[in-house]
């Protein structure tokens, strides 16, 4: 595309030419010298004007039209209005249009500038309202700790006295639900820290096949107990250095949900992994009733059940694979999900095998960056 000036300037050099090439051709095949002479001087006039009018128009309307597509350019890189560059003009419309640009840039500046003030107080408010929430969680964990300590007291024969059939199966339903009480509140907590920026980590060199035979032992108990078959798919002598805990946290969600969702006696969960060039690629794979490809698409948000029925068979907060997505991405990994409904379902999650981690702390945020 070709600027107006440039346009401008082509068209009056070509008339000008035109017109000065008349005024030769009738110079030379004139009868009357003197009329030919005057004919060529006319020309000449002619297309100096022509271009005299050119430069005078790309002066008072090229350079003011390419001035304020100049400032339109910069307004929509920076949302600012800027003073320095101002257009002074004779050309009605060209004054208007750019009065209306001032205008409405005026206002985009101010709605801009409120937008941003609104999003920052929502921000912090947010922030004071994880923080009020963390403050909640940890005065309700506090009292379930002589809670559960004097119920398993109880449990012990003769600790505390003896208890009869009913009164046992009562202090078990005690044990029972402020196990899960001290679980959610747990995941909550976790969830915060990870909003907040201040979930800890501690590396360290982990041999990857003995990791997964871990959390297979600590899973065994209750997969014999619903005759669930689990599998170890790694045999290579692999080392990563991240966070066992961590790791052992969301292969422990992972687990678990699979375990939940099998069928007892026919189920099959498979943990294993891929060594890869730079990172392991963790999965759990089982054979259970699968998720639908709408499901995939919110099941690693904060409190999202598959089931939302008040007569769901399955309890939990919503809050485990959020967590597990929090851990892998903090630890610098991804994790996602691969499911064919009535089938079988694969969560995968990928973690560097050494990653490198910055950490830039100031007064109220603290950054963390893996590499």
């Amino acid at each position: 595309m070709l600027p107006i000036k440039h346009t401008l300037f082509i068209v009056s050099g070509v008339s000008s030419f035109i017109i000065f090439y008349m005024g030769i051709v009738n110079f030379l095949t004139s009868v009357e010298e003197s009329t030919g002479m005057i004919l060529l001087i006319f020309s000449v006039f002619v297309a100096t004007g022509t271009l005299l009018g050119t430069v005078h128009i790309s002066t008072s309307i090229t350079k003011p039209i390419q001035k304020l597509a100049k400032n339109m350019s910069d307004f929509s890189k920076s949302n600012k209005m800027s003073d320095e560059n101002q257009i002074k003009t004779n050309v009605k419309e060209i004054f208007e249009l750019n009065e209306n640009f001032v205008s409405m840039g005026e206002k985009v500046e101010k709605t801009i500038t409120l937008q941003n003030e609104y999003v920052q107080k929502l921000k912090d408010m947010d922030r004071k309202k994880i923080e009020f929430s963390s403050m909640v969680s940890h005065e309700l964990k506090t009292p379930l700790v002589p809670i559960l300590g004097y119920v398993q007291m109880l449990q012990k024969e003769n600790f505390l006295g003896n208890l009869n059939e009913k009164q046992k199966d009562a202090v078990d339903e005690i044990y029972a639900s402020t196990v899960k009480l001290q679980r959610l509140i747990g995941d909550i907590m976790t969830t915060q820290k990870l909003d907040l920026g201040k979930l800890d980590f501690n590396n360290e060199d982990i041999n990857v096949l003995d990791l997964i035979n871990g959390v297979i032992k600590e899973f065994k108990p209750v997969a014999d107990a619903k005759n669930i078959e689990l599998v170890t798919d790694y045999d290579k002598n692999t080392h990563i250095f991240t966070d066992k805990d961590r790791l052992n946290q969301v292969f422990s969600n992972l687990i678990k949900n699979a375990i939940d969702f099998v069928s007892q006696n026919t189920g099959k969960v498979i943990i294993g992994a891929i060594d890869n060039l730079e990172d392991i690629e963790f999965y759990v794979k089982d054979n259970g009733p699968g998720i639908s490809s709408e499901n995939q698409k919110e099941i690693f948000k904060k409190f999202y059940q598959i089931d939302t029925s008040t007569s769901r068979k399955r309890s939990g907060s919503g809050l485990g694979l959020a967590i597990c997505k929090g851990i892998v991405e903090a630890l610098g990994g991804k994790i996602w999900v691969d499911s064919e409904e009535n089938i079988q379902t694969t969560f995968y999650f990928k973690i560097p095998k050494k990653p490198i981690k910055i950490s830039v702390n100031n007064e109220s945020k603290k950054f963390e960056i893996s590499i």
